[in-house]
C-alpha cells in the first residue's frame, strides 16, 4: 500500500487541535460575533465563492467589517478584502480552477478551496527549502488522485510565539514542501493528511453556507 494514501489519524487530530488553539476562528465567530457580524461574514464568504474575487468593502457594513477584522476573521490587503481561505493578493501558491485562478496564503488554505468551490484545481508552488517547483491536482471534494499523493508534503512550522494576525503570524509557516524536506521536519503532513485538516478546520464555513 502507498504510505502516502494512509491517513495517520493521531497526526491529523494533533495538527487540527493545534490550529484551533492558534487561530480559533470558528469559536470566535460563534461566541464573540453578534448576529449582524456573522451575517456579514456569510455574505462576504458567499460573494467570494460566487465571483471568485474580492468584493468591494464599501458594499458591506463598516462596523461589521471592523469587528470581523478584530476577530482576525478577515483582513485587508491592498484595499481588498481577504476572507480565509480566500486571498485577493498574489502569493507563491497558485490554484488554477476551471473558471478562475486563485491564490492562498497557506498550504491548508489551498487544500480547503476546492471543496468550498466544489471544483477541481491544479496547484502550483515551490518548496521554500529546496526551491524546487511543486505541482499537483486536487479533486472537487478536496482529495487527490493517487498519482499526486506523494508530490509534496505540508510543513507546519511555528513562526510566532503568539498569533495576532493569521496572515502574518501563522499562515507563512504552513507551506507545501518537497517530500525529502518534509521527511526531515518535526511536523509535516502528507497531502491527504493536510487536506483532512484543512477541510475539517473550514467545515464550519460549509455549514454556514448550507444554512
Amino acid at each position: 500500500m502507498n504510505p502516502q494514501a494512509t491517513i495517520r489519524e493521531d497526526i491529523v487530530m494533533q495538527a487540527l487541535m493545534g490550529l484551533h488553539r492558534a487561530w480559533p476562528l470558528e469559536k470566535r465567530l460563534r461566541q464573540e460575533a453578534c448576529d449582524a457580524t456573522r451575517e456579514t461574514y456569510l455574505a462576504l464568504l458567499t460573494r467570494w465563492i460566487q465571483a471568485g474575487t474580492s468584493p468591494d468593502p464599501s458594499g458591506f457594513d463598516a462596523e461589521a467589517l471592523d469587528e470581523l477584522s478584530a476577530l482576525d476573521a478577515i483582513y485587508l490587503t491592498a484595499g481588498r478584502l481577504a476572507c480565509p481561505p480566500f486571498c485577493p493578493a498574489q502569493t507563491d501558491i497558485t490554484l488554477h480552477f476551471p473558471q478562475v485562478t486563485l491564490h492562498a496564503v497557506s498550504a491548508l488554505d489551498a487544500l480547503a478551496l476546492p471543496r468550498l468551490l466544489d471544483a477541481p484545481a491544479r496547484v502550483e508552488t515551490h518548496c521554500p527549502v529546496s526551491d524546487e517547483p511543486l505541482a499537483f491536482t486536487l479533486t472537487r471534494d478536496g482529495s487527490l488522485p493517487e498519482a499526486d499523493l506523494g508530490s509534496a508534503m505540508v510543513a507546519m512550522r511555528k513562526i510566532a510565539v503568539e498569533v495576532r494576525r493569521y496572515p502574518l503570524d501563522l499562515a507563512p509557516g504552513i507551506r507545501f514542501v518537497h517530500p525529502a524536506a518534509g521527511a526531515r521536519m518535526n511536523q509535516a503532513l502528507t497531502l491527504l493528511e493536510g487536506a483532512a485538516v484543512a477541510n475539517a478546520f473550514y467545515a464550519f464555513q460549509r455549514r454556514l453556507l448550507a444554512g
